[in-house]
């Protein structure tokens, strides 16, 4: 029987073949919601764990070949106890990755973007704030987007911000829909308007 090859030797190859890798990890910050009993501390202790076995995967692959993904999952839902951003941006930026892609829309993380004016984003590493939500069926307007974008660019410079969604728009491709396809188009169509406006403004 042919020996199953270890996650890092796929990454590997994927990376190796020309492909940016996304690591897509709704535990990383989920952890703590999952267990609201817990204290800060345990969440952290728990996701510095997770990003050692993460950064074992990825030892063989440049980092600027890597983007990081992390979320709350799809839950259309209260989202009370997630975790702040504050609690785990530390941890979060030790994946060895060239992009991070996280929750910056919903209500319950829009607010959250101060947070790297205290936190120094290392050299070569880019930021991938959602700028659009998955949790909600209203389209977002196009200066709202770029207000968003904005708001980044500034605090960790131009070259080092994309517009990204907050999530994915369904939870598999096995399942029903979370957000109608017809909406979801709309979504990327303002995000893409967006991003033109706050280019325009960046760059002038």
């Amino acid at each position: 029987m042919p020996r199953e090859p270890e996650v890092s030797e796929v990454f590997k190859t994927l990376s190796g073949a020309g492909f940016i890798l996304q690591i897509d990890d709704p535990r990383l910050a989920t952890y703590y919601m999952m267990h609201p009993e817990l204290s800060v501390a345990d969440g952290r202790r728990w996701a510095a764990e997770h990003v050692e076995v993460i950064n074992d995967s990825l030892r063989a692959i440049p980092r600027e070949k890597v983007r990081f993904h992390t979320c709350y999952s799809i839950d259309v839902g209260p989202r009370i106890h997630e975790m702040d951003l504050k609690d785990i941006v530390d941890i979060l930026l030790k994946i060895n990755a060239g992009a991070y892609s996280f929750e910056a829309a919903n209500p319950r993380h829009e607010h959250e973007y101060p947070v790297f004016e205290g936190v120094k984003l290392p050299a070569d590493k880019i930021l991938i704030p959602g700028v659009i939500s998955h949790t909600t069926n209203l389209v977002e307007h196009p200066e709202l987007i770029a207000e968003r974008i904005l708001r980044f660019a500034k605090i960790v410079g131009r070259e080092n911000v994309i517009a990204g969604a907050d999530c994915g728009f369904a939870a598999s491709a096995l399942r029903f829909n979370d957000t109608h396809p017809s909406v979801a188009w709309l979504k990327f169509a303002a995000l893409a308007e967006g991003a033109r406006l706050a280019s325009g403004e960046l760059w002038n």
